[in-house]
């Protein structure tokens, strides 16, 4: 989603406070956008391994395969 920015040399010897605070909150958005995109998967994968075990997936009725 997101590439983790580098802390540099630079940021990290000048940064201020409130600077900091700002990309604290910028990466906690990405974390919860990405801990949703995990969560969906995860509903996602138990979902399919219950049609697994019921025997209804992959779906093979002809109208599935059209």
């Amino acid at each position: 989603m997101t590439a983790r920015p580098k802390i540099t040399a630079l940021y990290a010897e000048c940064a201020s406070p409130d600077s900091i605070r700002i990309e604290i909150k910028k990466a906690r958005v990405v974390r919860d956008r990405w801990q949703r995109h995990v969560d969906g998967l995860a509903r996602l994968l138990d979902t399919r391994l219950g049609q697994i075990e019921a025997g209804t997936w992959p779906d093979t009725t002809e109208e599935a395969t059209r």
